[in-house]
Formats: C-alpha cells, sequence, structure tokens
C-alpha cells in the first residue's frame, strides 16, 4: 500500500492566490452592489417621502376657503394676502391634524445655489383661532415641498376690484377674471377663485393649480349686521342700566 501524497508548497501558494483573487471580485461585486443598492433606496425614499408631501399638501390646497378675520375697527375682512413670492390664507383641512382649521403659507426661499425651495407652513386653529390680521402666528417647522427649482412664480385668478367682478364701473358690465401676480383680499373684499404654482426643474416646467371655495353671497354684510346687532344690544343694555 502506497503511502497518501499530501498538497506541495507550489500547489499551496496556487490555491491561496486563486481563493484570494475570488475573495477580492466578489467583496468588490458585494461592494458595488451595496453602493447601488444604498442609491435606489434613497432615491426610492425620497420619491415617497415627496409624494406622501404632495398628497398631503394637495390636500390643503384643495380645502382653502374664504375666511373672515376683522380690523381694529371691527370691520370685517376677507383673509388672503398673496404675491409672486407667496400667500397665506385659511383652509379647512390640514396637513398634520385631523377636523382643524389651519393658517396655511406657501413661500418661495433661495438656496446657497441660487435656486428655490418651496415651503409649506401652517398654524393650527386648535386652542386659539384667528380674529385679526394682524395677529401674531407662531408657524410650525416648514416642509421643504421641492428644492433646487428655478423660476418659481405664485399668481392669482380672479378681479383686480369690487367694481370688475359686480359690473358696478362705468359701463354697468362684470369683466372677466384674470392671473394676476398679486392679490390682496384684505383691501379687495373678496378672495381670488384660483392659486396657480409654476416653476422649472430638470424634467422641464412644472404647475400647481388650486380652487378657492367660492365665497357665499353676502358674506362680509352678514358679519357687518352680526356687529350691528351687538352693538345695538350694547347699547341697550348700557341705556337699561343708566
Amino acid at each position: 500500500m502506497k503511502p497518501s501524497k499530501g498538497f506541495t508548497l507550489i500547489e499551496m501558494l496556487v490555491t491561496m492566490t486563486l481563493l484570494s483573487a475570488i475573495i477580492m471580485v466578489g467583496s468588490s461585486a458585494f461592494a458595488l452592489f451595496s453602493q447601488r443598492w444604498d442609491r435606489q433606496l434613497d432615491e426610492f425614499d425620497d420619491t415617497l417621502r415627496y409624494a406622501r408631501d404632495l398628497a398631503i399638501v394637495q390636500r390643503v390646497l384643495t380645502s382653502l376657503i374664504p375666511y373672515v378675520v376683522f380690523s381694529e375697527d371691527r370691520e370685517p375682512l376677507i383673509y388672503f394676502e398673496g404675491n409672486r413670492n407667496g400667500f397665506v390664507t385659511v383652509a379647512s383641512q390640514s396637513a398634520y391634524v385631523e377636523s382643524t382649521y389651519v393658517v396655511a403659507r406657501f413661500s418661495v426661499v433661495q438656496d446657497d445655489n441660487l435656486r428655490y425651495q418651496v415651503l409649506y407652513e401652517e398654524w393650527a386653529m386648535e386652542e386659539e383661532i384667528l380674529r385679526s390680521p394682524t395677529q401674531n402666528i407662531e408657524f410650525n417647522a416648514p416642509l421643504v415641498l421641492f428644492s433646487g427649482v428655478k423660476s418659481p412664480i405664485f399668481e392669482y385668478f380672479g378681479h383686480d376690484s369690487l367694481q370688475a367682478k359686480t359690473g358696478m364701473g362705468a359701463f354697468g358690465l362684470p369683466s372677466s377674471p384674470q392671473w394676476m401676480p398679486s392679490f390682496n383680499a384684505l383691501d379687495m373684499g373678496f378672495s381670488p377663485e384660483k392659486v396657480r404654482l409654476s416653476f422649472s426643474t430638470s424634467d422641464g416646467y412644472q404647475e400647481i393649480l388650486s380652487s378657492v371655495a367660492e365665497m357665499p353671497p353676502g358674506l362680509l354684510s352678514r358679519y357687518q349686521q352680526d356687529i350691528l346687532d351687538d352693538t345695538m344690544a350694547e347699547n341697550t343694555t348700557m341705556l337699561s342700566y343708566d
């Protein structure tokens, strides 16, 4: 019987060299796969976060309402102020809290790369309600809706005056609504019909359109009548005490 023959030193060195090469190739392939997988996970998380934020804000945008506040002279006013850089108004839906009216603010800010971010902030009317256009409002931390955008512009669709809206001008006919770069309902006495945000990204031109709930006829006059009734009641009470 012949004794068993073991590996030679050369055979062992060749085997170890081949094994090292296999391990090196496998490690490089795994590292490359991990990097691509992590990148895909990050892109998926960003896409999911973008879709979630957009759905949340879309819920707010579809619930914009004409909300009445009061001046220092107790004059009823419609709360809506907007320009090309953003707007603030009231919505019946919150991005974070169920069944709560909120003061919603959309705005754009420029970043370090001379691009822009589109932000959303809100103040929920849970413990306090909005009564005055000069009331101090503490908005929550801003939510970044879009980043790295170019040429963002907010626009407002409606009439530029009450005369143009009601036809109380020179010709007695209402004019057609139009897109405008700014809209101040506190001065005009009515809210816009639509709000539009447009901007450009690497994917091209983007546009978000929202409609404001129709203002009931005689909304402000109802509040004026309530104020008149309250004033008459106060005067009657004072006279009765006298």
